[in-house]
Parts: C-alpha cells; structure tokens; sequence
C-alpha cells in the first residue's frame, strides 16, 4: 500500500491527484451510465411483461374465458327448493324440467378409528410415530428417516422411482392427503379432520362401481397404523440381554463401544405425556418398574424371556409415546413395525347409485351427485318427498355477460393505454443517469426530476411492444362487423384503438342472440380456440417470450421483483459491463496509485535538496 505524504513541500497533491484523475475518470462514468440505463430499460421491460401477462393470464384465460363468464341463461327454482341446485350452462336447452329425488349417490368411503382432537394437518407422521425429530442427533434422525410409512390404494403404492416410500417422518398429514389425492391411479379422495383426529378415503368413482382396495406392504410400516390409537407398543426382540442389563450395556452392545456409565449420556423419552429419565447405570428391571409403577404413566410395563420389552395402555388406554423414544427403543433393537391392522380402517359407507325422477322419467345410474341434463348443471342435495318435486326453467339474463364484456373492454384499453404510453413516451437525449458525483451537488427535487427524464422514453417505438399492440388491434379490426353488432366499436385515430361500449345496444343484442358474443369473443363450439380472447392470448404469449429472450423477463410470472435471466440479450450485455467496469476500475486504481507514488518521491527529493541547502547555508556562516 502506498503511503500517501501530503503537504511537506506545500503543495496540495490530494487536489492535484483527483484532478488529474477527473478527465480519466470520464469513460468509467459513461459506462456505469450506460449501465444504468441498461438497467432501467430492463426494468421497464418487466413491468411490460407483468402487464401482458396480467391481462393474458387473469383476464383473458382465467376470468373472460370461461363459459360462466358470458353465459346469459340462468336456472330458476320453484318447489322444494333446498333438495336440488341448478345453474343453466351456455347450451341449455331450455327444456323445463320436474325433478324428484328418490336416493342421493354415495361413494365407497373408509375411515380410521381416529386420534382425537388437538392433532392439527401440519403434524408429521413422526410424531404420529411417537417420535419427536427435534431431539433426535444427525445420525438417529437420518437413520429413522430412512423407514418410510406404507400404504397402497387400488394398486397405487406410493414409491419414488427407487421404490422408497414417498412417505416418511418428515411427511406431514396434509402432505399425505394432498399426495393421495394427486395420484390419478390411486382413484381415491382422502380427507383428515383434525376434530375426530380421522383419516378418511373415498373412491373418486361414485354410486356402486366405485371401489377402493387399501392394504399395506408386508413387514413394512403402515401409513393407516399411525391414525388409530396405539394400545401397545412393543419392541424387536433382543438377544444377550436379561432384566439385570443397563443402558450403558446396552448402547455398548448396540454401538461396539466400551463406554463407561458416566460416558453415556442419560435419555430422556415419555409415555403419555409423563416425562422419564434414565442413566447409564439403570438396569432393565428398573427402567421397567419405574414405568409401570407411574400412574401418570397409564401403561403397564414389563421385559419378556424373549428381549421384547412391551407397554400396553391400561384400562384399554392409548400408548403414545414421545420425546427421544427413538433413541430409547433402538437400544432394545427398534420398535415394531406396525403391522397392516384390519382394525386400522373400516368402511364406512357402501357406494350406491343415485336415483331420480325427471319428467317422470326414472333415471337409476346416477353415480354423481352432479351431473348435467338438458344443459342444467344438477346438484342434488337432499331427498324430495314424492307431491314436493322441484321445478327447473330456464331463462336469459344478460347481466352478467354484460358485466363480463364491459369488463374486459376496460381492462383491454387500460391495457394499450399502458403500451401506447411506453412506446409513445418523450425522450430526453440529453439527461443521462446522474453520477454520484454530480448527485452530490444537486437538490434532491432536483435529483428526482432529473432522473424521471432520464428515464423516460426507454421503450420509445420499442419493435416488441408496437408488434403485439398491432395484433390486438388486428384481431379486434378483423371483427369489427359482429363486435359492431354487439356495441362494441372503435374510437377514432386518435384513441390508438381503444374500445367504446354502446351498453343499451350489448344489452340488447344479447338478449336477442346470447351464443353471438360467445362465439365472437371465446369461439364456436366448432373451433373452440377461433375466439378473440384466445387469438389475442396467442399474440400476448408471443409477446412475452420475445421479452424474456431480450430483457430476461419472467414469462411465468407477473412479479415486479422477479430475476432476470442472464442468458438472455440484455442479461449478457450486463455481464459484459460488469466485466468491462471491474477492469477500467482496476486500471484507474492503478493509476491514481502511481501518482501518488511520483507525489510522494518528489516530496522526498523536495525535502532533502532543502535540508542539503539548509545545511550548505549554515556552514557558510
């Protein structure tokens, strides 16, 4: 490190070094402006991308493009009104129809016996297992983690591509549900209520071919075991052992360690909810008698002739373990796995075909509850006495197509008006990014203003934006005719293409032809993707993959603090002035350390010519 001297001769040298620093200093400034501008022209380009995808996603696909979404014809109720629910779909028939419900469907269902309450869906099956992972070392909760929990539903086993159980101590309950419900083989829907404590499954498959074939694996842990209460838990059996062997004994024997009593750390475990620690030193027979004498404890305890050391609840009582019981059983050979108990779920209710009446016509097979007739969404709810059917009309409403056309008008021109905005946004040549320095001797309004035109009109007449601002004015320009029909029509040139409403003429033509705007808008039944919104959805995604490949944008996502991809143009042209900046800096350092250095040598050299004159001069005298 160079050691800056400064002032011995008088002169100023940090002022003369940052002077002469300034004018090389020049192309570092512009890079890291260009930089920033790079940087802002990316962030703007998000926000573009957010915006089309907001309108693509949200709006087009999800809300504008459902059939509910314009569907004029609307179910009207009359009789026992509480027995059926009924919503008309867009190809209703207008057929009115007198619906008796003799018998509602059911789905072949099992259920455990239950847990209880106070055992939420976040639990993990280890503690279901009795096992509290927490306070268990690396090694005890790697190893357990590796016993998995088994179950198969109607042939689906639940294994990864090794055939390891998807299931195991880290896995908790409404993981468990979710992974069962996703699995299309399974055919099952599970459940779990967290007030009874019960795992429940159903056939996906109503009325009475639904079916559903549970088991588990062979010698393996059963995933049903852990939603009933355990009345016993027992252990492997062990060998070598008798009632007079301790911990330390044991933990010895299971490790081939030769560990003294004080070198064996006590372990703490607890049955039922009462706490129990032994050491090193305690023997079988008292860890046992200490069990089964704590009536807090709620279980009898005992040591058999064959190594197996059992508890079983008393009065009939639950065993639930906790705690290290991991590290506490694995010195008497493990825990049993629990075995696939036919105990451990029963079936609860027989699936059976549905029956009603329409028109006085008996319809026998139905295996939903909801199903669609005439057009006519039906959800039965309950049985009707025979003089109290119900009675379903249909009939047109316009109002909620109306609501959804007017919608979509306002959200496609907000849409181009934030497009136009961008690509027909002023530039300001002559504000670039402010340096720090130059931030330094300025307001901070005057900072704010500056940068606001230094950053407008980055996008101006931008290819991507002008593009897909083209295509939707094509597609809407396409369909003038009908979309005129509707009272729907263009501004003038000056609007930039944004959509005007007649409300009374939609309204009415509506009414008079509710499938016209159906099929304009999401497409004839013919040629389903032919519609406007799906068209204009096209265009959008085109858009925004040219977005990403440029600027690095998320094409998946609408988030303004997304990452940008750095394989992307843009992504790689920051690398390279990141690269390009780091270097120049390197460069400047060097140099502004070399000037230092001749400073300072000419510091020296000032300093000895002057004391040599000091001293000639002295001499003279």
């Amino acid at each position: 490190m160079v050691t800056r001297v400064n002032g011995f001769s008088g002169m100023d040298i940090d002022s003369m070094v940052k002077s002469m620093m300034a004018a090389k200093r020049v192309p570092l400034d512009k890079l890291n402006q260009d930089k920033q501008i790079l940087q802002w022209t990316r962030e703007s380009y998000r926000e573009m991308n957010s915006k089309l995808y907001d309108f693509r996603t949200n709006k087009l696909v999800t809300k504008y493009g459902r059939d509910a979404a314009l569907n004029a014809q609307k179910a009207v109720l009359s009789g026992n009104t509480t027995a059926i629910k009924a919503e008309a779909t867009s190809t209703a028939t207008g057929q009115e129809m007198k619906v008796s419900v003799t018998k509602l469907a059911t789905r072949t269902t099992y259920e455990t016996t239950g847990l209880g309450q106070g055992i939420p869906a976040t639990t993990s099956l280890a503690a279901l297992d009795g096992v509290d992972l927490g306070s268990m070392s690396g090694l005890d909760m790697e190893a357990y983690l590796k016993k998995g929990f088994d179950i198969s539903i109607n042939g689906e086993t639940f294994k990864d591509k090794d055939g390891k159980s998807l299931f195991n101590g880290m896995t908790s309950i409404s993981t468990l549900v979710a992974t069962i419900n996703a699995s299309a083989k399974a055919n099952a829907i599970a459940s779990y209520d967290e007030i009874t404590g019960k795992l429940t499954i159903a056939s996906k498959t109503g009325g009475k071919d639904g079916t559903v074939t549970m088991g588990t694996p062979a010698s393996s842990n059963t995933v049903l075991g852990l939603f009933s209460t355990k009345k016993v838990a027992e252990t492997n059996k062990l060998t070598g052992a008798t009632g007079s062997t301790t911990l330390t004994q044991l933990t010895n024997q299971l490790n081939g360690s030769v560990l003294t009593d004080d070198e064996v750390k006590d372990i703490t475990f607890s049955i039922n909810g009462k706490a129990f620690t032994f050491k090193g030193s305690d023997t079988i027979d008292k860890i046992v008698d200490t069990i089964k004498n704590d009536p807090d404890a709620k279980v009898s305890a005992e040591f058999t002739s064959d190594g197996t050391l059992k508890l079983t609840g008393k009065s009939d009582g639950p065993v639930n373990l906790g705690g290290n019981s991991y590290g506490f059983t694995k010195l008497f050979n493990g825990m049993k796995s629990n075995p696939a108990d036919s105990n451990s779920i029963k079936q609860t209710i027989t699936g059976e075909n549905g029956e009603v009446k329409i028109n006085n016509v008996d319809i026998d097979n139905v295996t939903n509850n909801t199903f669609t007739i005439n057009g006519v969404q039906l959800t039965l709810l309950e049985v009707t006495k025979a003089d109290e059917p119900v009675i379903i009309k249909t009939q047109t409403d316009s109002s909620k197509a109306v609501e959804s056309i007017k919608s979509f008008v306002e959200d496609y021109n907000s849409l181009i008006l934030s497009l136009n905005s961008k690509i027909d946004e002023a530039k300001y040549r002559d504000f670039r990014p402010l340096t720090d320095e130059q931030k330094a001797e300025m307001k901070e309004a005057d900072i704010k203003t500056w940068t606001e035109k230094a950053q407008s009109g980055l996008l101006k007449n931008d290819d991507i934006i002008k593009s897909v601002l083209s295509e939707m004015r094509s597609i809407i320009s396409d369909k003038l005719g009908p979309l005129s029909t509707l009272g729907i029509t263009t501004g003038n040139y000056m609007s930039n293409g944004k959509l005007e409403i007649n409300e009374e003429k939609l309204n009415t033509a509506i009414n008079a032809n509710p499938q016209l705007a159906m099929d304009l808008l999401q497409g004839p039944a013919s040629a389903p993707k032919d519609g406007i919104f799906d068209k204009m959805a096209d265009k959008i995604t085109a858009a925004i993959e040219k977005l990403s490949d440029r600027a690095g944008t998320n094409r998946f996502s609408m988030d303004l603090t997304s990452t940008f991809k750095e394989e992307s143009v843009m992504g790689k042209k920051m690398k390279l002035y990141n690269s390009r900046l780091t270097l120049m800096t390197t460069m400047l350092n060097n140099t502004e350390t070399r000037y230092y250095k001749q400073f300072t040598a000419m510091e020296t050299a000032m300093n000895k010519l002057q004391s040599q004159s000091n001293s000639l001069f002295s001499t003279g005298k």
